[in-house]
């Protein structure tokens, strides 16, 4: 039989050369947090024309004043099933009200349902010609011309709602990106504003058009058809105001053609700071939680105290896995730009899950065998434990690290990350759970920790032939 416990130095010393330079890198360089753990925004953009660059909407966002900005493309077949071609881009020459919206949609004959969103821009400072933008998907296939005939006549527009920002306490959804003007243009002023009311769960904006009996001519300037089958993500740890938004959002218009915000997320100091406090509270909770169950289901190893070491044991392993994770990402920050947001969280705590799964195969085999092979040492038990159930381990870790090395090399940009962190992740658990928790065991039952403080072990008492119980300097009771 082949004695793994005999290399457990070696095996510490291999994780202590992973862990120790990304604990340096976290107290020098600290994490790279994304705007789930300090503030900021994310934005959704869809464009009606090909040709846009992540470069040129990252750089849009910057000159508005917008800090850390990372832009994502993906691909997207539109809403649900139907296709990008079938989504319109319908430019008014002014901006319109509600009720005209209603007119729009029976125009078309189609629902709410089917307006994606109307763009306000008549709160951009110095915009020439400010006018709606409506995103309209139809059904069954139609035409640009189609569209634009049925919206040839079109009756005057009611008064344009007014919104207000979100604050940058709340976490909110708006479909509806546009105005905080209390002015619809020189010619009406809206008597009195009316209020968004942002809620904690996203959701659309909900404007309330300011009341007036005032009517205003409108046509329809363009028709788009959409030809862009990507969606943009926007990220920025700076909170933008509906100003610094539609300032973006205009001057992409102007440059690209159609443009604009399927939803936004914002997210403001005191909420980024109560995720990190639930973060840390998850991992603390999810580590109790694990050590009191091993703590009971290893109670028949010999005493409750006994039992608890295996939980402890199993503990500092999968503390072992997040240290890796984290630490590696400390350095990736640094270097590379990456974040620590929500999915790196939950990919944390899905490597915490697998490494304690994969550690108790290990343990309960050994439980098992102490009390079939009450004759050996406790070294040779786990050495006989780790043999009968590596090839079972190594088989279940490598058919999940497959699949996430080939999402890692060949899948979107943005899941790269929180797969690498799990691809990361997995492959330590692998390695603790086989070569570092049953050794910290080892260590521990034997009383081989004390010699590192020059004491001596106590030998333990150990089943011996016939029932008989003798001492030995295989194990200590500690």
């Amino acid at each position: 039989m082949y004695h793994l416990t005999r290399y457990k130095y070696w095996f510490f010393l291999i994780s202590g050369l992973v862990i120790v330079p990304g604990l340096l890198a976290l107290i020098f360089w600290h994490l790279n947090l994304g705007i789930d753990f300090t503030n900021g925004a994310t934005i959704n953009m869809r464009f009606a024309n090909n040709g846009v660059t992540t470069t040129e909407v990252a750089s849009a966002f910057k000159k508005v004043g917008a800090q850390d900005v990372t832009v994502f493309a993906g691909t997207s077949a539109g809403q649900g099933t139907i296709p990008t071609d079938q989504y319109f881009y319908i430019t008014f020459s002014r901006p319109i009200g509600k009720a005209e919206v209603t007119n729009v949609q029976n125009l078309l004959g189609i629902t709410a349902n089917n307006v994606d969103n109307v763009i306000y821009t008549y709160d951009v400072p110095n915009a020439a010609n400010p006018g709606a933008l409506m995103v309209v998907h139809f059904d069954k296939q139609t035409t640009a011309a189609a569209v634009e005939a049925k919206l040839a006549k079109l009756p005057p527009t009611d008064a344009p709602p007014v919104e207000t920002a979100p604050s940058p306490t709340t976490q909110a959804t708006a479909k509806a990106t546009g105005t905080v003007s209390a002015t619809a243009t020189a010619k009406a002023t809206a008597t009195t504003a009316a209020t968004t009311v942002a809620t904690g769960t996203p959701s659309s904006a909900v404007a309330t058009p300011a009341p007036t009996a005032q009517s205003f001519p409108v046509k329809v300037t363009k028709v788009t058809q959409g030809a862009n089958g990507q969606t943009y993500e926007v990220n920025t740890q700076t909170f933008l105001t509906n100003t610094q938004l539609n300032t973006v959002v205009f001057a992409l218009n102007n440059q690209y053609g159609p443009a604009y915000v399927q939803d936004q997320q914002s997210v403001g100091p005191s909420i980024a700071a109560q995720t990190t406090l639930y973060a840390f509270l998850a991992v603390l909770l999810a580590s109790l939680a694990i050590l009191i169950y091993i703590g009971i289901a290893f109670r028949k190893v010999g005493s409750l105290q006994r039992s608890f070491r295996f939980g402890a044991s199993a503990i500092i392993a999968l503390l072992h896995d997040a240290l890796v994770v984290v630490g590696l990402w400390a350095i990736f920050g640094h270097f590379f730009n990456f974040k620590v947001d929500s999915l790196f969280l939950t990919a944390v705590l899905t490597v915490i899950g697998f490494s304690v799964h994969d550690t108790i195969v290990v343990f309960d085999r050994i439980r098992e065998n102490l009390s079939r092979r009450t004759s050996e040492s406790f070294q040779t038990v786990v050495d006989t434990s780790l043999i009968q159930t590596m090839s079972r381990s190594l088989n279940t870790s490598l058919t999940v690290l497959f699949t996430l090395a080939a999402l890692t090399l060949f899948g979107g940009a943005s899941v790269q990350q929180f797969t690498l962190a799990l691809l990361i992740g997995i492959a330590s658990g692998t390695y603790s759970s086989i070569f570092n928790a049953s050794m910290i065991l080892v260590v521990w039952e034997t009383g081989e920790y004390k010699q590192w403080f020059g004491r001596r072990p106590t030998p333990p008492a150990v089943q011996g032939r016939g029932g008989a119980r003798r001492r030995e300097l295989v194990g200590a009771n500690v």
